[in-house]
C-alpha cells in the first residue's frame, strides 16, 4: 500500500482529504506544520508528499529539499490557496512536481496522485532492468535515455523527474508543435485542466539548467505549447 503524506494546517480539509485518500486505498499520515512534517519525515518513507504552501511554522517549499534527500523519486504535490504565477513558480522551483490551486476536487486530486505514482514505478521499473545505456547527442548535450541523465559538455545536470520526462517527449517528437494541454496530458499522465502554467515554469527551468546555447532546442509558438527542433548544422555552429 503507498504511504501518502499529508501536510495541511486546515484541521478540518486535513481530515476530508484524509478520508477521501483512505477510501481510494491509501495509508495517510498528516502533519499540520514544517516541524511535524520534518519528525514524521525522518521516521517513515513516504511513496507521495501532498504539501501546503503557507504553514503555521513557515513555506512548504522549506520541506522539498529533505523530502528529495530521503528519496529523490518522492512526487511532491502542492495544494496551495496562491494562485499566483510567482507563488506557482516557486513551488515547482523548489522540487514540486505539481501544483493544484484550493478548492481541489478529491476526483481529480486521486488522479493527479494515481499519474504520478504511475511515473515513479515505471521509472524503477527502468532502474531494475538495468539495460544498456542509450545516448542521443545534440552539439554539446547529452542525454542518456536509460540513466535518465542529461550532461552539458559532459557535466551532469540535475534535473527533475517531471524536467526529464519533458525532455524527452519532445525529443521523441521533433518539429512538431507540442500544445501545453497535450505535454501535460502525456508527461503527467492526466487531464491538464487547463493548467498551462505549471508545464511553462517546468519548460523555464529545463532552459534554465540546459544553458543558453541550447535553449533554442525548444521554441517557444506563444500562445499554444513548444517545438523541439535540431540540426547538425546548429549544433557545429
Amino acid at each position: 500500500m503507498n504511504r501518502i503524506l499529508l501536510v495541511e494546517d486546515d484541521c478540518d480539509l486535513a481530515n476530508i482529504t484524509s478520508f477521501y485518500l483512505t477510501h481510494a486505498g491509501y495509508a495517510v499520515d498528516i502533519a499540520a506544520s514544517c516541524g511535524e512534517a520534518r519528525e514524521l519525515l525522518e521516521r517513515v518513507s513516504y511513496q507521495l508528499v501532498l504539501l501546503d504552501s503557507i504553514l503555521p511554522d513557515g513555506r512548504g517549499n522549506s520541506l522539498c529539499p529533505l523530502i528529495r534527500e530521503k528519496d529523490s523519486l518522492c512526487p511532491i504535490l502542492f495544494l496551495s490557496c496562491l494562485d499566483d504565477s510567482e507563488s506557482i513558480i516557486s513551488a515547482l522551483d523548489q522540487g514540486g512536481d505539481d501544483y493544484m490551486v484550493k478548492p481541489v476536487k478529491h476526483v481529480e486530486l486521486i488522479a493527479r496522485i494515481q499519474a504520478n505514482l504511475r511515473k515513479r514505478e515505471l521509472y524503477e521499473e527502468r532502474l531494475k532492468r538495468q539495460e544498456k545505456p542509450h545516448r542521443l547527442e545534440f552539439g554539446s548535450l547529452t542525454v542518456d535515455t536509460d540513466l535518465r541523465e542529461v550532461r552539458r559538455d559532459g557535466e551532469i545536470v540535475p534535473t527533475s523527474a517531471i524536467e526529464f520526462d519533458l525532455l524527452m517527449y519532445m525529443i521523441r517528437h521533433p518539429d512538431t508543435l507540442l500544445l501545453y494541454d497535450e505535454l501535460y496530458e502525456n508527461v503527467w499522465n492526466t487531464d491538464s485542466c487547463g493548467d498551462t502554467r505549471t508545464v511553462m515554469v517546468h519548460i523555464s527551468n529545463l532552459r534554465r539548467k540546459i544553458g543558453a546555447e541550447h535553449n533554442g532546442l525548444i521554441r517557444t509558438v506563444r500562445g499554444a505549447g513548444y517545438v523541439f527542433h535540431y540540426s547538425q548544422d546548429e549544433g557545429e555552429s
